[in-house]
């Protein structure tokens, strides 16, 4: 009796925790459209976590952290070098069209402009910027071309929302907690700045109180948390979540390993980076990509993946998906760049053995007794 009686408080636990960061009452839908927030009550690492990937209703969100505040200008110059990282880490999802260009070569860098010239006369998008940033994202380095704050913000804002098909953008600030008076309204007039020129949205998180009528603060501590032991830790680094559905947008990898994915006929019923649960009492997993009915879950690992922290939670999660009945398969980025078609053969070969072995299952099972 005691055991059920847990089981259903963990359940019901489960459920608020699921409504708050993702339901029809999510807490992103009621700050959605204030322009500089404070949020309280988790840390950048929970907030990026939990809307990754994107969820539906949520606006795109891209986490910059800021480790010193000066003055209004240079935060303003280090969102816009962060949004300019990532819009071209996301190339070129927001360039149809270009999907197909290796580059960097003069015959792929002609037909990026092509595609950015008709991408801007079919839109509001600045043609020079997007001709800019299309080249910036073939080549792999900043824009050579200049242009000022206010085009740099509008063409940036532009981009990301058309890379996850959303209205709203919003740039999660992830600061230091013990920002000066000083600091704390430098940081507040580069927030509004981002608002009022670029069209943005300002969530920031860090301090527990900033001295200002110009910030709305929101208190979005969870109801039960499963970030244990992630109070203190604050993202080091520009983060760029992935849409449900789709290859990660900032992964060259996973986008190559999906176009070649599109010309196999037996490559159907993959989901990329959708969220799933085992059991109503585990929390969501996201893998990079999964074959439900085939209980087959492939992993594409980065660098980071080598890391002792990372490479020990990545075996834990391979231990709790196997037990659970779906086969790991892990390619690191160098596998898929190498030799992209003897991935999708590995592939291919246990998707097909898990159908034939599911196929003679079930023919065996209907066959009638003494035929």
């Amino acid at each position: 009796m005691h055991r059920a009686s847990s089981r259903d408080k963990l359940d019901g636990m489960s459920d608020i925790y699921e409504s708050h960061w993702h339901g029809a009452s999510a807490w992103y839908r009621a700050v959605s459209n204030i322009r500089v927030t404070l949020l309280v009550g988790a840390n950048a690492l929970e907030v990026a976590a939990n809307l990754d990937p994107l969820p539906p209703g949520a606006p795109a969100v891209i986490t910059i952290p800021i480790s010193i505040v000066r003055s209004q200008g240079q935060v303003v110059t280090l969102v816009l070098d962060g949004l300019e990282t990532a819009a071209r880490a996301m190339f070129p999802t927001w360039l149809p069209g270009a999907e197909d260009l290796a580059g960097p070569n003069r015959l792929d860098l002609m037909a990026a402009r092509k595609l950015a010239a008709d991408l801007a006369s079919q839109s509001d998008h600045f043609g020079p910027f997007v001709s800019a940033m299309a080249e910036s994202g073939l080549l792999g380095r900043s824009m050579n071309q200049p242009f000022i704050d206010r085009t740099l913000a509008e063409g940036l804002r532009r981009l990301i929302a058309s890379t996850y098909e959303r209205s709203l953008v919003t740039v999660l600030l992830s600061v230091d907690s013990t920002l000066t008076t000083e600091q704390q309204v430098q940081l507040v007039g580069a927030s509004e700045w981002l608002c009022q020129r670029g069209g943005f949205t300002v969530w920031i998180v860090g301090p527990d109180d900033i001295d200002s009528d110009r910030v709305q603060p929101f208190d979005i501590s969870p109801p039960a948390t499963k970030c244990a032991g992630t109070a203190a830790r604050n993202l080091v680094e520009i983060h760029v979540p992935a849409v449900a559905g789709k290859p990660h947008p900032g992964s060259e990898a996973e986008k190559k390993l999906e176009r070649a994915l599109l010309r196999c006929g037996w490559a159907f019923g993959r989901e990329w980076n959708q969220p799933f649960q085992l059991t109503p009492l585990h929390e969501r997993f996201v893998v990079d990509l999964r074959w439900p009915d085939e209980h087959c879950v492939v992993e594409v690992d980065g660098e980071d993946h080598r890391q002792k922290v990372k490479f020990e939670r990545d075996r834990e999660r391979d231990v709790v998906l196997q037990v659970h009945g779906h086969a790991v398969l892990r390619f690191t980025n160098r596998q898929i760049f190498d030799d992209v078609a003897a991935v999708v053969s590995a592939i291919e070969n246990f998707i097909e053995n898990k159908r034939s072995v599911t196929s003679r299952s079930t023919h065996t099972e209907g066959t009638p007794s003494g035929e």
